[in-house]
């Protein structure tokens, strides 16, 4: 059979197209192979690799703030009733050592009360002494104080409903402020109270048992005798005080103390 020039031509042209094509393949998956085992695991999979840094420990603002509150709770315990820390300084984190951290603050001198205040903060790591630092505060405190819900007069006699306890941040911790309404109820006012004003110890005093132009009994004792008149008060008087009474019969006036409510006594 004879093969005409032409086919022969065709197919060897086509041969070497496969063979050339054949040979790119191969050079491909090579370089894929090559370029996979350089690669890793991790970006085979997809998982991209972490870079492993040293962990950095910081002393917090935060972590100060709340020893030196914790100093001030015992300093200022029965008298007030919140406090209040904010440092000022430091403000920025602190790198310390790894471990376990505890703090020791002091007050820097001799410095107590509310404002800004300085302490000694002493660091310890694992329980060894490391590094002391000083910190600034600023300190503030608040107080339940006893406060009148409405206008009392001077020398009214302060009732139960009268007076209740509202929050009062402080200046001074001599506030000299009442903080129970039992310290209050039944004394009267020694000036006028405003309402919702702080009520201090030299606002109230005991009622008056005595007023000025009351009838009282007028109790005269000498050894084991005791006569009883009836007077005109002419001032006022407290239990235990002494007032000026007159003898409504001879209009004598005396000195005689206050023994309860309308009764004076006279010791001769």
């Amino acid at each position: 059979m004879t093969v005409s020039r032409t086919f022969l031509q065709s197919t060897l042209l086509a041969v070497m197209c496969i063979g050339s094509f054949l040979t790119e393949a191969a050079s491909l998956q090579q370089a894929q192979a090559a370029s996979g085992g350089a690669a890793g695991p991790e970006q085979r999979s997809g998982v991209k690799r972490t870079e492993l840094r040293p962990t950095v420990h910081q002393l917090q603002p935060e972590q100060i703030q709340r020893s030196i509150l914790e100093v001030l709770e015992h300093e200022m315990a029965g008298k007030v009733r919140a406090i209040h820390v904010v440092v000022v300084d430091p403000l920025d984190p602190m790198k310390i050592p790894s471990g376990n951290v505890g703090l020791k603050v002091s007050p820097n001198g001799f410095e107590e009360g509310l404002g800004r205040r300085a302490f000694h903060v002493q660091i310890n790591m694992n329980g060894e002494p490391w590094q002391t630092i000083d910190a600034i505060a600023d300190v503030s405190a608040s107080i339940d104080a006893v406060v009148p819900t409405r206008v009392i007069q001077i020398d009214s006699v302060i009732e139960a409903e009268d007076v209740t306890l509202h929050r009062i941040k402080l200046t001074d911790l001599d506030h000299q402020l009442i903080t129970n309404v039992k310290d209050v109820v039944g004394k009267s006012a020694a000036r006028p109270l405003q309402t919702n004003n702080p009520i201090r110890l030299g606002m109230v005093k005991k009622p008056y048992v005595v007023r000025k132009g009351d009838r009282v009994s007028i109790e005269a004792r000498h050894g084991g005798l005791s006569i009883q008149v009836v007077g005109l008060a002419k001032s006022n008087g407290e239990l235990g005080q002494t007032a000026t009474v007159a003898n409504v019969d001879s209009g004598k006036e005396l000195r005689a103390k206050v023994v309860g409510p309308g009764a004076v006594r006279v010791e001769f």
